[in-house]
């Protein structure tokens, strides 16, 4: 019996999938972040180790074809990484570093070009062209960019929180429900800091559990400055949360960041090919997930029908600007790549391989007006399918996808 194993190695978490080359899953692993660049590469190393020393306990090492690491950051580091672990864990077998925007694309469709769209911490959206990320848009960080990330949405709502409670004035008294704004109506926002489902209770809850004092702006300002910038992401389901019940600021900042989303959609995508939507707000179910999707559907019907001559011309003609990466020169041949090989590698260490079944035999696909949107599931399986497929034809990679990033369905 022959093995892949495919892993996702995040910022913070690390999952590790092993399974036949038949795509039926054998066992798992899961550690902490493996991003060599935020956390060191003896750190990295040491988390990596943990996930797929997990997935493969138990398993005979020989019988491990070949392994898929999809991961962020410098490529070289990633490629250093990759080498170091597999190379102590299964020597000699096969192995490749791909970019995290990769396997995200290849956990939603088979197809081996189209668009994805990521937004979890960090936003990013890239377009895919024969397994290669070849441009891409926005992924600046949370100082520069990032827009409709988690922490574009959790500042947005630390924003409105903090302007709510200021609203009430500094001489706000009795329960936050009754505060009202400087012209004497009621304050709608500071009406959720007692209960309910308001954004800005929720917030504050989350925030300043043991409550705001005398001075509920200051006290919200030291509770956000305490934390870690990026701990504001963790905001997010509490603006879908609100959203749901109807919180009218919490929709403003959820129409807000599906547009900004669609935006950086637009920048890359490519008319005919599918959309993978991925990352913690897209693949959750809710409000913002549904206002992007809508929010894609009016931005593409805008634009402009693209040229022979000019095959960006919908971008460009829409005022933005498609970040055109450089890749190396490097051919995509159908086996696993050498590790330190890296082809196909982008911005943020994109790399080789595809995607799932034929677009609209994944569950969570729509086709807003001809557009194939499909929700991103197991990027970990995703992996492994990439590590399959070398050793698969195209008509088997396709039909066993489905086993390898929706394993329980």
């Amino acid at each position: 019996m022959r093995l892949v194993l495919g892993v996702d190695a995040g910022g913070t978490s690390s999952r590790a999938a092993l399974f036949t080359m038949e795509g039926a899953p054998v066992r798992r692993g899961r550690a902490g972040g493996a991003n060599p660049g935020a956390l060191g590469l003896d750190q990295a190393a040491a988390n990596l180790t943990a996930a797929i020393g997990s997935a493969l306990a138990g398993a005979d090492p020989s019988q491990v074809a070949a392994v898929v690491v999809g991961l962020a950051g410098h490529p070289e580091s990633c490629a250093k990484l990759v080498e170091r672990v597999v190379g102590d864990l299964l020597p000699g077998t096969p192995a490749a570093a791909v970019g995290d925007i990769v396997t995200a694309f290849a956990a939603g469709t088979a197809e081996d070009s189209g668009t994805v769209l990521i937004s979890g911490t960090g936003a990013i959206a890239a377009k895919i062209t024969g397994h290669r990320a070849t441009a891409t848009a926005d992924g600046y960080g949370w100082q520069l960019g990032d827009e409709g990330s988690a922490f574009w949405l959790g500042r947005a709502a630390a924003r409105t929180t903090i302007r709510a409670l200021d609203a009430t004035g500094p001489t706000a008294s009795g329960p936050p429900s009754t505060w009202t704004t400087a012209n004497g109506a009621p304050n709608a926002g500071a009406a959720g800091c007692t209960g309910g489902g308001g954004l800005v209770g929720m917030v504050v809850r989350h925030l300043v559990p043991e409550g705001l004092g005398e001075d509920p702006v200051a006290r919200l300002a030291a509770a956000v400055y305490a934390r870690p910038p990026l701990a504001l992401a963790e905001l997010a389901p509490l603006v879908s949360r609100a959203a749901g019940d109807g919180d009218p600021l919490a929709l403003s900042i959820v129409t807000a960041a599906a547009s900004r989303l669609a935006g950086t959609v637009a920048e890359v995508y490519e008319p005919g090919l599918p959309i993978v939507l991925a990352g913690s707000v897209l693949t959750t179910g809710g409000p913002i997930r549904e206002a992007v999707r809508q929010a894609i559907r009016e931005t593409l019907r805008a634009l402009p029908e693209p040229t022979a001559a000019t095959p960006a011309a919908h971008a460009n003609a829409a005022g933005v600007t498609v970040r055109d990466v450089v890749t190396p020169d490097v051919a995509t041949p159908d086996v696993a790549a050498p590790v330190g090989a890296v082809p196909g590698v982008a911005t943020r260490g994109v790399a080789t391989p595809d995607g799932a079944a034929p677009v609209g035999a994944a569950p969570g696909v729509a086709r807003p007006d001809g557009v194939a949107l499909v929700v991103a599931d197991d990027v970990a399986g995703a992996a492994a399918w990439l590590a399959a497929r070398p050793f698969l034809s195209r008509r088997e990679a396709r039909a066993r996808h489905p086993r390898f990033v929706h394993p329980s369905g």
